[in-house]
């Protein structure tokens, strides 16, 4: 029973890494909170589900929806954000705001507001384990979860620790002026953060689908559990990011199964406010240094 928990918890809270990591990634470059990350996601997904529709297969139809989402996110940045990033923050908050509103709308009018199904991208019986410590069930969705994140989480690790990009996106990143005084494009490294950014969360969109199904709230719970997880693990960490997420997803689910399922989400985020009361700045993330 608690194995099962435990792995139950590790699906859930892969979501909740993958959608921390791509809230973290953007932040991190841009120092913006996009809330308009969730229904970005929710809409590529109805693009996937619109693929799907025409008869491409789950896994071109996310190949593709990939593609499109990233293109999406460079449009997002350059042409409503970038323009107003040197006047005010406060204003491309509202832009994404803006943008998650007029998200929501659209996908409304466009496939209506009926549930969408999308296919499991790997349907198939449960793997079972039986032995001394009872019996554990894995899904095949849920190990393509896993790897999911798992291959990110590593490429990421490389991306930054042994390429340019890695050096320009840390650059950037700790102070935009003196990146460009080195001869790196601020502005090429943003959009760069923001199409990554909306691929990684277009990926917990098309794989929390088949069960959540496709609407256009189906990305809410998973945005507030990532800005919920990389809070935790701490804004400015990606590792933070990835830690955070599974411990919460582990910490809901050992609620649900031994206290109670209704005050599951109350409880876990009582005990995150517990440790941040501690540690301001999240598990793994720094403590920022002003001169007085």
């Amino acid at each position: 029973m608690f194995l099962n928990r435990l792995i139950l918890g590790l699906s859930t809270g892969s979501f909740y890494s993958l959608a921390a990591m791509g809230i973290v990634l953007i932040f991190k470059v841009t120092g913006l909170m996009n809330f308009a990350y969730g229904n970005m996601a929710m809409f590529m997904a109805y693009v996937t589900y619109t693929f799907v529709s025409l008869g491409l297969g789950a896994w071109s139809a996310l190949v593709l929806t990939l593609l499109v989402s990233m293109l999406f996110g460079y449009a997002v940045e350059r042409f409503t954000l970038r323009p107003l990033r040197k006047l005010s923050h406060g204003s491309m908050l509202i832009v994404t705001f803006g943008l998650l509103m007029i998200l929501e709308g659209l996908a409304t009018q466009i496939w209506g507001t009926q549930y969408k199904s999308l296919p499991e991208l790997i349907s198939g019986r449960p793997l079972i384990f039986r032995g001394d410590f009872g019996i554990v069930v894995f899904r095949r969705q849920d190990l393509l979860l896993f790897a999911v994140l798992a291959a990110v989480s590593f490429l990421m690790f490389l991306l930054y620790r042994f390429t340019k990009v890695g050096i320009a996106i840390r650059a950037v990143s700790e102070n935009e002026k003196a990146a460009q005084l080195m001869g790196i494009d601020p502005n090429k490294v943003i959009s760069w953060s923001w199409m990554v950014g909306t691929a990684i969360g277009t990926m917990v969109a098309v794989l929390g689908a088949p069960r959540t199904y496709v609407s256009p709230t189906m990305m809410i719970y998973y945005q507030i559990q990532g800005f919920t997880a990389a809070v935790l693990g701490g804004f400015d960490s990606l590792f933070g990011a990835l830690c955070g997420g599974l411990a919460l997803g582990v910490i809901e689910n050992l609620i649900g199964g031994y206290i109670s399922n209704e005050l599951k989400t109350t409880l876990s985020l009582a005990i995150i406010v517990g440790i941040l009361l501690v540690r301001p700045q999240g598990l793994f993330g720094s403590e920022e240094i002003r001169r007085v």
